[in-house]
């Protein structure tokens, strides 16, 4: 599972590690999503004070990520329940829970302070990147 902010890094900027997560390493995990995470994503993608705050946040890219989560297993939770700091982030813990997502990838402090949540690591994007590493080698 990949958080909204990780989505919206990787649209931004193409060099950047979520960028790298996000489309160059995309058939090294099984991307896990709900209804309400696919809706979040593509409304703040489509923001347009972020899109003329930063150019690259071209229709074509937001067209792939778009494709991206479209491609990647929906699951949607019974119930989300009152856990993170953040009511928003809840979703992304309702989705890990009632999935088989063994990671959460975030840079929200909110959701890193509650790893491990169950069986699901929390993880930033470094960290991610390096269990992918580990597990191609």
């Amino acid at each position: 599972m990949i958080d909204t902010q990780i989505f919206l890094r990787a649209a931004m900027n193409r060099k950047s590690l979520p960028a790298k997560i996000i489309f160059d390493l995309r058939h090294a995990y099984q991307l896990i999503v709900s209804d309400a995470i696919v809706l979040e994503v593509q409304n703040v993608l489509n923001r347009p004070e972020l899109q003329a705050k930063f150019p690259q946040l071209t229709e074509g890219v937001v067209d792939q990520v778009i494709e991206l989560l479209e491609a990647a297993e929906i699951v949607n939770p019974a119930e989300v329940q009152a856990v993170a700091r953040d009511p928003k982030d809840d979703m992304f813990l309702a989705c890990a829970k009632a999935s088989s997502a063994h990671y959460l990838v975030s840079e929200d402090k909110d959701l890193l302070v509650l790893n491990p949540y169950g069986d699901v690591q929390i993880v930033n994007a470094l960290d991610f990147l390096r269990v992918l590493q580990d597990t191609k080698s």
